[in-house]
């Protein structure tokens, strides 16, 4: 077992990744733990495992994968999200001067949302170093500013609804804010900690079972790309030959 205090903020790592799922169902429309997969909504709040439908959290890693979940996303992109919760019931499970490292993964239209915001925060870092008369490197500017983005802002992502040709859903909306109170203060810092932690090769923010899961997608896609490539070979093999007779 592992924790991080921040003068009097403690904030557990488990052993056993603490992962919730974005249920975009316009029955459900919340955050959930545990296997629900033969509940309803009703039994699933009634068991506890439903989470509400916003978490707002201090940013600790970001990470894409290349996931399968059958039978719905097959080798498909997905963002992982690693956060500190500070308000929402993700954190109303400890008391108000501790939290625990969570998870979960947004994909499609909510993956879209955060990329979207994420590029906001490239293109303001971009222009403060223009106004700042482009001195030095801009990469180096860039990531030092993302950094301070990332480490002074409390995340919400909420489940918001939208329409399609397929009827009303819930996708997961992301937006951010500034730190207001000691405790989000506290619990920026310890994602700072935590992820520094992390580069250094403890893993806080890896899940074996997903890390196993990109790879043999990464497996099935290479060899679905070399299958491709030997066809068009074959194909232009063909075509010389025949453009020689």
């Amino acid at each position: 077992m592992t924790a991080f205090v921040k003068d009097g903020f403690a904030v557990r790592i488990p052993q056993l990744v603490s992962r919730y799922r974005c249920n975009c169902n316009k029955e459900w429309a919340c955050f959930v733990h545990g296997d629900t997969s033969k509940m309803n909504s009703r039994e699933a709040e009634k068991a506890g495992l439903t989470k509400g439908d916003f978490v707002e959290m201090a940013l600790v890693c970001i990470d894409k994968k290349i996931l399968t979940f059958e039978p719905h996303y097959i080798n498909e992109e997905f963002t992982e999200i690693w956060g500190i919760p500070v308000k929402g019931k993700m954190k109303e499970q400890f008391p108000e001067n501790a939290s625990e490292l969570s998870t979960f993964l947004i994909h499609r239209q909510s993956k879209d949302k955060l990329s979207s915001l994420v590029e906001k925060f490239s293109k303001d870092a971009f222009n403060e170093w223009v106004n700042q008369g482009m001195k030095g490197n801009y990469q180096e500017y860039a990531i030092s500013k993302a950094t301070e983005y990332y480490f002074s802002n409390i995340f919400r992502f909420e489940m918001t609804q939208t329409e399609g040709k397929h009827g009303i859903y819930y996708y997961v909306k992301s937006s951010f804010r500034q730190a207001e109170n000691d405790i989000e203060k506290k619990a920026c810092d310890l994602a700072k900690e935590i992820y520094e932690a992390h580069l250094n090769g403890l893993g806080y923010c890896t899940d074996s079972r997903l890390e196993l899961n990109q790879q043999k997608c990464q497996l099935t896609l290479s060899g679905n790309q070399e299958k491709s490539a030997q066809l068009n070979s074959n194909g232009k093999k063909k075509i010389l030959a025949s453009s020689q007779k």
